[in-house]
């Protein structure tokens, strides 16, 4: 079995659409249990959005429980460019393994998010000068990936080069351009050292060992009662949801009012829950987002926005039997399986790259499909027109 530990849902979610397209079996999980059977158990956290001592105590109890599995490798599944707690997490699973050294590949040369001599570049730009860094909520002061590592792992990182000796230890991060080079990486495999890095990275790892290319026999037809949840802050995103509501869809934005007075929340909250669930009823299908929040005077907003549409979305599914349930972003999407406690998933269908459809284990009429915030719609579950 090979084990992953995923930095946020989303991410799990992508890891397990590579396995089907690489004809493996996958389980995502929240927790370790003894005795899951699958060729893939993929473990899914919260912790790029976590306090650093938070999330290295995340990893260090999940890296002794997997490894009471005796799995063939405990994967690290991150953010491809680098956000959340990379270097703490690595370090933390790197002194509970007994691993001298991790080699961290997180480039997706597919997306153009590559990296040349140390620099991080995206769609072409150094990342600090691309639209990434100006669409993500904290700012980006530096595309050197030693730097976007942080201070507390920095000085333990090195960058090399296909042609260059791996280092004794320490935290190894590979220049990628291209394929070739992920292939590259993906043979530097060995007992001492921990491989890390994007959902590319590892699609380039299950090439080592199998490619037996998935195909859904009974192809795509997605439920006819089904929500939405755009959580991202993507511009993109934004626009295609207005798209989508000029073109007729049902789309139910958050009262821009939520967090203006606590004492008037839950009378927002309870309109808000009555819109969506009218519009299921009525059109079968409702997008839920957030375009205009009023006087954000809310300490840890993202927290309390993502809280917030977790318990109307909860609150919703309680008065109509949902077939679908459509999330995008990483951290929306653990809210929302937080609070409906759900835990274990099995992916059934990538629908493009990073776009995964599931079965739920406590919730077996319904279907959770994913996306990234910066990934694109894929046409076969976004039926509206947008602009590029």
């Amino acid at each position: 079995m090979i084990a992953v530990i995923a930095d946020d849902f989303t991410g799990a979610a992508e890891i397990g659409g590579i396995a089907l397209r690489q004809g493996w079996n996958a389980i995502i999980d929240t927790r370790v249990q003894k005795g899951t059977e699958t060729d893939i158990l993929i473990i899914a956290t919260n912790t790029r959005s976590k306090p650093p001592q938070e999330a290295r105590k995340t990893i260090r109890e999940l890296t002794l429980q997997l490894l009471s599995l005796s799995p063939e490798i405990i994967y690290k599944k991150i953010d491809s460019v680098l956000r959340g707690n990379v270097g703490e997490e690595l370090l933390e699973q790197m002194a509970v393994s007994q691993k001298r050294r991790a080699l961290l590949i997180p480039a997706n040369p597919s997306l153009k998010r590559v990296i040349k001599d140390g620099i991080y570049y995206y769609e072409g730009l150094p990342l600090k000068d691309s639209t990434f860094a100006r669409n993500v909520k904290h700012q980006i002061g530096s595309s050197r990936v030693i730097d976007l590592m942080g201070d507390g792992a920095g000085k333990d990182t090195v960058v090399i080069s296909r042609a260059e000796l791996m280092p004794d230890k320490g935290l190894i991060i590979g220049n990628t351009t291209d394929e070739a080079d992920l292939d590259h990486w993906a043979g530097r495999v060995d007992e001492e050292t921990i491989m890390a890095g994007g959902s590319s990275f590892f699609n380039a790892l299950l090439r080592k060992i199998k490619v037996h290319p998935y195909t859904d026999p009974a192809g795509f037809a997605f439920g006819k009662k089904v929500i939405y949840v755009c959580g991202s802050a993507f511009p993109l995103s934004r626009s295609v949801v207005e798209d989508a509501r000029q073109a007729g869809q049902y789309v139910s934005y958050m009262p821009s009012r939520m967090f203006c007075k606590p004492a008037e929340k839950s009378a927002y909250m309870a309109h808000w829950e009555r819109e969506i669930l009218k519009g299921v009823q009525q059109s079968g299908t409702v997008i839920v987002a957030i375009n205009v929040i009023e006087e954000p005077r809310v300490e840890n907003l993202s927290s309390e926005l993502g809280k917030t549409i977790a318990t109307v979305i909860a609150n919703v599914m309680q008065g109509v039997q949902l077939e679908e349930l459509v999330i995008e972003g990483g951290a929306t999407a653990s809210a929302i399986i937080e609070k409906l406690e759900y835990r274990k998933f099995h992916p059934t269908q990538e629908l493009a790259p990073g776009v995964i459809r599931m079965k739920v284990e406590e919730n077996k009429s319904l279907h959770l499909t994913m996306k990234p915030g910066s990934y694109t719609w894929p046409s076969s579950i976004w039926k509206y027109s947008h602009k590029p």
